[in-house]
């Protein structure tokens, strides 16, 4: 327990030693880089006293280095200080970093005097007494008329400060640190290489379909028998009349049933044939539309051996009776027998009849009562 306490005051005593070295330093003129005897720089550095002194992390230091030199034109010679080398990105202050840079320049006689105000920050683990270290301001003395590029580049050394680092803590919520090592950005190539990635993506399908698309719309070689024949084909598809609508086919038989209806009985002869064939065919354009499944080539025979193996209902007693009546007229047809009509209005109003149920309205409605019916 004593040697314990031994070491703990010989700590203590190196730790104000530390200090006080510290204070030492910074109560010291700072003043510019000692120069060997009888060679003087013409350019003095005055360091002055930075704000704050008491830090934590986070906060702004400002330290401020008042350059001095003088005006040398009449001697035909000009100083220049390089002020690209004395950005804050490239000052050796570790664990400080430089933030910023204000630069004021002014003329007193023949003095210039010029301020470089620096902000920096530090960051370190431990809270501790530090020395922001001292840097090199570098200048050129050439003689007028001379190029740049062949003075000698000079510098002289600014002095340090001591600053007291108390806390970790620090009030700013998003603190952007700027690391020791600079590694760069590459957030424009990365951009850049992924737009280049998402354009080229695509390509390979673009191809395929590219490829599929040309080899789809080559003509394919056949021969000559082939190709009239093709051609003769689509001369009589283009020969064979469009099929009305079913609302198409329905108007037109009713058209020629209103032509029966207002027939009178003494005059069934060529003019009943007339009737006839009319109605046999807009009533077999009719029930084509109305029936889908007929092939084109069906007569009234085979549509009403058709309509006799639906579904028994009204819709299929209404085609059975159109489809028998369309088979009476053209077996009369087809005989040359001029077969009369005794009643054309009751003839007329029996086809009516028919067409009226077969309303989709009407089979609707027809639906509905079966439905409830049953029930």
């Amino acid at each position: 327990m004593r040697r314990i306490r031994i070491i703990g005051v010989v700590t203590m005593l190196v730790s104000v030693g530390v200090f006080c070295v510290g204070i030492a330093l910074g109560a010291q003129p700072q003043s510019s880089e000692e120069m060997p005897a009888g060679d003087t720089s013409p350019v003095q550095i005055e360091t002055l006293e930075l704000e704050p002194t008491v830090v934590k992390t986070g906060d702004l230091i400002t330290q401020t280095y008042r350059v001095r030199f003088p005006d040398l034109l009449d001697e035909g010679k000009e100083i220049i200080i390089l002020e690209d080398r004395m950005v804050p990105e490239t000052l050796p202050v570790h664990p400080f970093e430089g933030v910023s840079l204000d630069i004021e320049k002014r003329q007193v006689e023949d003095e210039h005097i010029w301020d470089f105000t620096y902000d920096f920050r530090l960051i370190a683990p431990e809270k501790s007494g530090y020395v922001l270290p001292g840097f090199s301001f570098y200048y050129l003395v050439r003689d007028l008329g001379e190029d740049v590029e062949d003075a000698e580049v000079r510098q002289v050394d600014g002095g340090g400060n001591l600053i007291r680092y108390v806390t970790t803590l620090t009030d700013t919520p998003l603190l952007d640190i700027r690391d020791t090592m600079e590694l760069g950005s590459f957030s424009t190539r990365a951009t850049v290489f992924r737009a280049i990635a998402w354009a080229l993506a695509p390509l390979p399908l673009l191809i395929w379909v590219v490829m599929l698309v040309r080899q789809a719309r080559r003509p394919k070689m056949i021969s000559e028998a082939k190709q009239k024949e093709s051609d003769e084909l689509e001369r009589l598809e283009a020969q064979i009349p469009v099929p009305p609508s079913i609302w198409q086919a329905r108007r037109n038989l009713i058209q020629h049933v209103k032509v029966l209806e207002e027939l009178v009985p003494s005059e069934n002869g060529t003019v009943l044939q007339d009737i006839k064939r009319n109605l046999v065919i807009s009533g077999r354009e009719y029930l084509q539309a109305e029936l889908p499944e007929l092939h084109t080539g069906d007569t009234p025979k085979d549509i009403s051996t058709y309509v006799a193996g639906l579904k028994d209902g009204p819709r299929k007693d209404a085609l059975g009776g159109l489809a028998t009546r369309l088979t009476y007229y053209q077996s009369g047809l087809e005989t040359d027998v001029a077969t009369p009509i005794d009643d054309p209005p009751g003839e007329a109003r029996a086809i009516q009849e028919s067409l009226m149920t077969l309303r989709p309205h009407v089979q609707l409605w027809l639906q509905i009562k079966g439905i409830f019916g049953a029930r």
